[in-house]
């Protein structure tokens, strides 16, 4: 992935931002993130300057958004994947404790006691440590998220009257989930480590946009009929969601 870097003048203020092209994107996206600041997605071919103009049209919501994200940076402090540091898993947090083995190749993660232990070669140090315990959450996330969001979709597909549909859980930058033409629901990994009812939330979300691909009033009626304080919930996720994005 290439890197760039670009900037406009919006009144008095200044915007830079990084650009990152790839040949397989064809889409322009904008993103406002806590650790990497503005960045645009880009396809190879995309100039600089419709970049630019494209950023100075959005100016309002980039320093909006980057407003809000200076007020909870506080919060958002990046891990170090150390003994005693919390993760969110269904809306608890639960310490870390590291066990190191001569005997473990692959990180092994259990919860055990209200604690994330995990398990891994007790030769690995530095950067490769922190790789090894990152990925072995991921993917102890992605597998745990799977089983969950299967079987809530399961419940709430019954509950609507409709086929179960095909799931997928994937890495989304911008959405905890989203529902393809085909019928296809993919749901944001991370979703798990909020607390049930703002899973349960996305998931009921995701099936009504299977009878209706839209957000008319018959969409959020048919929500209402089987989450009645979906608004709350919402609002909830809307918030607090920032909290459930692991780094």
């Amino acid at each position: 992935m290439k890197l760039e870097k670009g900037s406009v003048n919006f009144g008095k203020r200044r915007i830079s931002f990084l650009i990152k092209r790839s040949n397989r994107r064809r889409t322009i996206s904008i993103f406002v993130d806590p650790y990497e600041g503005i960045f645009i997605r880009a396809p190879i071919e995309a100039s600089i300057q419709t970049l630019s103009k494209l950023v100075h049209s959005k100016a309002i919501w980039i320093l909006n958004k980057s407003k809000q994200l200076q007020e909870i940076k506080g919060f958002l402090i990046k891990k170090e994947f150390i003994n005693g540091e919390t993760f969110f898993y269904l809306g608890k947090q639960l310490r870390l404790k590291i066990v190191g083995s001569k005997k473990i190749s692959n990180s092994v993660i259990k919860i055990k006691q209200g604690r994330f232990v995990v398990n891994l070669n007790s030769r690995l140090s530095g950067k490769k440590k922190i790789s090894a315990i990152r990925k072995g959450l991921i993917s102890w996330y992605k597998k745990h998220a799977k089983n969950i969001l299967l079987k809530r979709v399961e419940i709430y597909s019954g509950k609507i009257g409709i086929s179960l549909p095909g799931i997928l859980v994937v890495s989304q930058t911008k959405r905890w989930g989203s529902c393809s033409s085909r019928g296809i629901i993919r749901f944001n990994w991370n979703i798990v480590l909020a607390p049930m009812s703002l899973v349960d939330y996305v998931v009921v979300h995701e099936l009504c946009h299977l009878k209706y691909n839209n957000h008319s009033c018959e969409f959020w009626k048919l929500l209402g009929s089987i989450i009645p304080d979906y608004e709350q919930r919402k609002e909830r996720l809307k918030k607090t969601g920032w909290q459930y994005i692991f780094k």
